[in-house]
């Protein structure tokens, strides 16, 4: 028997399946973003190509011409213990900046102390532990013989090129029914993402590892925070314009004169609060599909940009200082493998690697990469920043 209505019809009395849904297609994700530092990179185009899981290369630099007093000496002392007797040769000129002294050395064996002739051109003073020491370069004598050669040697460095992987599976049946959101292709979207995520937080806490794992090698790639250990600024307080000019000051010492600068919310609040006037969007912003502000200090032009994962705790008052220019993301691409691996390159989409008998479909996103860095000086952390 039908049921019987009186009055006028309303939606109540509507059977659920029988309404037309207007659904929106696209599922709206909660974060349609990966990480700030992996989008960067790829926007620069920082990408070289590997070809072994352990990509290594050499690091050098200059003779150093910074070295320290070691103790107290007086004004007639000609024998100066120093910290680095190494550094010095015979007929070097040394500077004193706090006294403004030169000497001349006379004798450098390679230990301390060294020998020197105190006040050339200058008027002696006593020297305080510490007291920095400037080596100019030498003045040789007409017809000397030529000076010995000092060298610095090169360093290798090498890094581990991590697997992630991340899986799309449905089932046939899953595939063939119409659906007006949530398909595929979209759980794809979002897989992608995610990877670019894990990526992202990798090249920032990653632990540089390799362990054996069921006979095969398990390798972890080192990120920033784990790297970074000389440039280290903890502010525990309110982070001042002062502060955060010193911070750069030290980070940007070495490298070039553009650096990006990966903050949390709370940072990126304490800048805006004083240096409104001196922020600046990047030209082209909408291009880039994520907020950069460009900030100049001391010749530094400076990138800034927040990453909303730097949070909790121990990472709300946390930012990175980089160069892009000595960082690059190394794709392990393959040769000879299975087909479906060879030529990976970075996020590669693998289709159908389902069972051959299974009534599925099972896709992956594919990374085996390393965010290689050279001259662990040319970058600086921020920390602790609080308010």
């Amino acid at each position: 028997m039908p049921t019987v209505q009186s009055g006028a019809r309303g939606t109540v009395g509507l059977l659920t399946d029988l309404i037309a849904q207007n659904m929106v297609k696209k599922v709206v994700q909660l974060n349609p973003h990966a990480g700030p530092l992996t989008s960067v990179m790829n926007i620069l185009d920082k990408m070289l190509e590997t070809e072994t899981a352990e990509p290594q290369h050499a690091e050098d630099e200059l003779l150093p011409n910074r070295d320290l007093v070691n103790g107290t000496h007086t004004a007639a002392d000609t024998t100066i213990a120093v910290d680095n007797p190494g550094f010095y040769l015979v007929n070097d000129i040394l500077h004193i900046p706090r006294t403004g002294e030169n000497m001349h050395v006379t004798v450098a064996s390679g230990a301390s102390p060294i020998t020197v002739v105190r006040g050339v051109g200058t008027a002696p003073a006593a020297l305080n532990d510490d007291d920095p020491i400037w080596i100019l370069g030498g003045a040789q004598r007409e017809g000397d013989t030529s000076r010995i050669a000092l060298n610095t040697l090169e360093i290798p460095k090498t890094e581990f090129c991590q697997i992630i992987r991340n899986s799309v599976h449905g089932t046939e049946t899953e595939l063939a029914t119409r659906q007006l959101g949530g398909d595929f292709e979209s759980q794809y979207e979002k897989k992608l993402i995610e990877h670019k995520r894990q990526c992202d937080n990798f090249f920032k806490w990653g632990a540089r590892a390799s362990r054996t794992m069921s006979g095969q090698t398990v390798r972890m790639m080192e990120g920033l925070n784990p790297w970074i250990q000389t440039n280290r600024m903890a502010i525990d307080g309110v982070l001042g314009e002062g502060e955060f000019d010193a911070f750069l000051e030290m980070g940007g010492a070495y490298g070039g004169d553009r650096k990006l600068f990966v903050c949390s919310s709370k940072i990126h609040r304490a800048i805006n609060n004083f240096a409104k006037n001196r922020l600046v969007t990047v030209p082209s912003d909408e291009t880039y599909g994520m907020a950069i502000q460009s900030y100049i200090s001391g010749g530094l032009d400076i990138w800034i940009t927040v990453d909303r994962e730097l949070k909790g705790a121990q990472y709300s008052g946390l930012g990175f200082l980089v160069d892009p220019d000595y960082l690059v993301i190394r794709p392990l691409i393959a040769h000879g493998g299975s087909g479906k691996y060879d030529g990976t390159a970075y996020c590669k989409r693998v289709e159908n690697i389902q069972a051959n008998d299974s009534a599925t479909r099972k896709d992956e996103i594919y990374s085996q990469l390393c965010l290689h860095k050279f001259h662990e000086r040319t970058a600086a952390v921020l920390e602790g920043v609080e308010g």
